[in-house]
């Protein structure tokens, strides 16, 4: 898949040179709220459900054709998790602890490489779909730990934990969505999508403290974005 998404940023990036001189661009302002989630590929790690999240940034749409816009842009995503997963301390050092729940808060920037389709325009709405790619830089990792004994009963906590080293700096994931603008006249309109933004590469870091295995798990969301484009 990594492979699979150079060769297409090449590719896309190619058509945006070869066309944008001639058929110019637009550029915008959108906010997303969204859902994420972590999906994990470790035995014994649970994913202990939703958690929301929230991006902001500009957009940016480089022409290449009636139809077919490259859409990208730079957003700073606030996105997480949360996973539970066998731990253990000795009964000398503490409270006898068997499992720990973490909460991941994480802060990225985020640039996306999607080409978007578009109908002609019906009525006043023009609708489209979007695939691609995205590419993303870790800026901010914060975890909470809850630790629970053998029976399921919490033992102590710990907040605001600095979790950077846990985390890799970082991610690629494939992005799809469909949506639609509303004219304002000329070029400006209102876009409004819903957008799944798969991650494929691995989001966490370490081995597991119990088996030295490595920890494997993706990041994902779904998130409606809601923006305005000149």
């Amino acid at each position: 898949m990594k492979k699979i998404a150079l060769i297409l940023s090449v590719v896309l990036s190619s058509l945006l040179i070869n066309q944008v001189n001639a058929q110019g661009f637009r550029l915008g302002l959108a906010a997303s709220p969204s859902m994420a989630w972590f999906k994990s590929e470790t035995e014994n790690y649970e994913s202990e459900g939703l958690r929301f999240g929230f991006s902001y940034g500009l957009i940016s749409e480089f022409i290449l054709a009636e139809q077919y816009t490259f859409a990208t842009g730079v957003n700073i995503s606030y996105f997480g998790g949360k996973l539970s997963f066998p731990y253990g301390t000795d009964q000398a050092n503490g409270p006898a602890v068997a499992s720990k729940e973490r909460t991941y808060r994480l802060q990225n920037l985020e640039v996306p490489f999607t080409l978007k389709m578009k109908t002609r325009e019906i009525g006043y709405n023009t609708y489209f779909a979007r695939f691609g790619f995205g590419g993303s830089v870790n800026l901010r990792a914060k975890g909470d730990d809850k630790f629970l004994d053998a029976g399921g009963n919490q033992t102590h906590s710990l907040t605001d934990i600095d979790i950077k080293n846990d985390i890799p700096l970082f991610r690629i994931s494939m992005i799809v969505g469909i949506g639609f603008e509303h004219s304002l006249g000329g070029t400006t309109a209102i876009v409004t999508g819903v957008n799944f933004n798969n991650g494929f590469t691995n989001i966490l870091k370490g081995k597991d403290w119990l088996e030295e295995r490595n920890q494997q798990a993706r990041a994902n969301f779904i998130e409606l974005s809601v923006g305005i484009i000149f």
